[in-house]
Parts: C-alpha cells; structure tokens; sequence
C-alpha cells in the first residue's frame, strides 16, 4: 500500500460528498503469523450522514475494520473510497487529520488543557490561534459544556461523562466530514451512557456526519444506528437496519446473536410521531360523550395534570402519566411501568396533550397502527 508523503490526503469538504461516502471493495485484513483473516472479503457502503453500527463478538474484525479505514491498521487487499477516491493511495497521516476519531474514554492528552485536546488537530492543519480557540469553545458549547467553567481545565478535573463529550468535541473541531468511534461510551455507567447517546443523537441530527460506530451492546446499536453490520469471526453476517436485523436475522449466528427479546427492542425503533395516536379531550363538557374519549384536566398553561374521564374506569384512580412526542414506544411502556399506567397521554415539546397510548395497543399490534411520516 502506498502512503507517499508528497500526496494529499483525500477526504472532500463537508457536503461536497457524493452519495456512498465510504466503500470498502474486497477489504481483507491478515496479520502477521495469522493463519485466517482478522477481516475477510470485505463489501460494505456506508451512505453520506448515516449512522453505521459494528457490532460482533469479541475478535470478530469490527475494530480492525474500523482502523483500516483510517489506516491505523494498513488493509491486506481491497479497497477503501471516500467519494469515490482510494484512501490506500495517499499520506497516512494527513488522512488521520481529515478523519475524526473518538475512542473509550475519549482518549486525551492528560497534560493539556480542555480547549487544547480539541485544538491538536487544527493546530495541526495550521490554524491561527484565534480561530482555534474560537472553534474550542463553539463545540464545548455544543456537547453541552460552558467553556468559561471547562475550556481551561485538565481531563483529571472532569468525569468519566465530561472527557466523554470532549472527546467527541475533539473529533469534530476540524469539522470532518467521517467521524470514527470505537466504543466511545463503553467505559460508562448505564445511565451516563443512555444521556450520552442522546447528546449524540442530537449533535448527529445539526452536524450530519458520516460515522462508522464499534459498539458490543446490541441495545446500544439498535437505539443510535441507521444500519447494523454484524460481523462474525472476520465476516460480514448481515447489515441491514435495525429492525430488519431484530425481526429477519439473515441466518442462524445472527439470530442467536440477537437472542431473545428482539420484540421488546424493536420497541425503541417505534416513533410515537408515526403512530395513529387514539384521541384525547381537554374539554370538560366531553364527561361522557359517546364516543369514549379520554378527557384529561389541563393547568392554566394547557399542560394535562390528570385524568376528568376515563371510559370504563375510575379515573381518580389512574395515575396521568405523560411521553414526549419526539419519544418512542419504549419511551412510552417505561413511564407506563414506572406509573403502574395502562395508557399514557402523549404530549407535544409544549407539554400539551396530542394523543392516548394504551398498553392494549402493544398487545393487539402497533405495526397495524403505524402511518406513513
């Protein structure tokens, strides 16, 4: 593989991209001494602004495959495209530059400071310190921290969660159209993990990058992937979307990889915004009305606080529990649980009520209920 340092690396401008962002054609890894392929054969298109999720057991290529892409690791055969162009045919290092790259535990200097970690890179490429600082503290914004309390402190000063969203920041500051990620939230606790990977969804959907995402936790997969690679010992099994993978494994090792409870996964795949919701009333004069419509009593800003009427059930006797709209089935059977609920009234990001959810319609089938977005 050629890495003459005369050539420039390749990676375009963010959103001068063409459609299929990253190729891999025919990728094979084989380490020295090794007597099969850490990565065999490899075909795989990630598309401009997805999510790609690799997931397998231990040993199975993910990492591998995610450093050839980079070059940490120099592939055996085949070929790696950023738009159409080979990443094997240019200097190393300057593609590193162009490539985020975020791993456990956010992988930073501990003798910089916060705002330097996120500079290394644009000092690298040459910007002005001005610029550089300036850049430092719009992401320190961005993942959510104020960069006058942060930006001059050591990572030893900050928790597990804080290096986390800096490392990520740091992977951004040369603004990049590919962004890598090798179990950046796997050294976390569950629910620093689970805000995390909100945070994430939400930087994803203003800054749009192309990532490739090593993770072990299929939960973790399914919730933040656009698509699923599930990798074997050093093969391919399936990639597909989440729910294609949880309801139609491609053969036996995915099935057994997914296991049990792909049911209940598949929950979190469900958006509250694409079902038809059942109706909900705030008007009091609607005690009654023959149609059986919840009628739930509203405060002074329109915001429901309890249940006025419940067709068939006492309601001073059902807690009112509440979802945001933006949520999902999951989001919605877990305040149901927590509540000891059998419906839940869905609510709009101004906390007025848009719609019922029963715990019936998970049992007679949401799939039936679903419309087009």
């Amino acid at each position: 593989m050629s890495d003459n340092p005369d050539q420039t690396a390749v990676v375009p401008e963010p959103g001068a991209g063409q459609t299929d962002t990253i190729v891999l054609e025919g990728v094979e890894k084989i380490y020295p001494g090794g007597t099969s392929p850490a990565v065999s054969q490899l075909d795989m298109t990630i598309k401009q602004g997805e999510i790609v999720m690799l997931i397998g057991p231990s040993g199975c290529g993910k990492t591998t495959t995610l450093k050839m892409i980079n070059r940490l690791i120099e592939p055996t055969s085949g070929r790696i495209l950023l738009d159409g162009k080979d990443v094997t045919h240019v200097n190393g290092d300057l593609l590193r530059r162009q490539i985020g790259y975020v791993i456990q535990q956010g992988g930073l200097f501990p003798h910089f400071t916060i705002a330097d970690n996120i500079g290394v890179v644009p000092r690298m490429l040459g910007w002005d310190k001005q610029k550089t600082k300036e850049r430092a503290d719009e992401l320190l914004h961005l993942v959510g921290l104020e960069p006058s309390t942060f930006r001059d402190r050591y990572p030893r000063q900050l928790s597990g969660g804080q290096q986390q969203r800096v490392g990520v920041a740091r992977a951004l500051a040369a603004n990049p159209p590919v962004m890598l990620m090798d179990e950046p939230f796997g050294a976390i606790d569950p629910i620093t993990r689970d805000r995390l990977q909100d945070e994430f969804l939400e930087i994803q959907r203003t800054v749009g990058k192309t990532i490739a995402f090593v993770t072990h936790d299929l939960q973790e997969a399914v919730k933040l992937g656009d698509k699923i690679a599930v990798f074997a010992t050093g093969k391919l099994e399936q990639y597909a979307d989440p729910e294609t993978v949880l309801t139609r494994p491609a053969n036996d090792f995915v099935s057994d990889f997914v296991g049990g409870g792909a049911a209940v996964r598949r929950l979190s795949l469900l958006e509250l915004a694409r079902l038809e919701l059942h109706p909900i009333e705030t008007d009091e004069k609607a005690v009654g009305n023959s149609n059986g419509t919840p009628v739930v009593e509203i405060d002074a800003s329109g915001k429901p606080v309890s249940w006025r009427h419940l067709p068939g059930a006492d309601a001073s006797g059902v807690a009112l529990v509440t979802v945001p709209i933006s949520g999902t089935v999951y989001d919605a059977v877990d305040v149901m649980l927590d509540g000891a609920a059998s419906l839940v009234a869905v609510v709009d990001d101004d906390g007025r009520a848009q719609g019922v959810l029963h715990w019936n319609d998970l049992v007679s089938g949401l799939r039936t209920r679903e419309r087009d977005a």
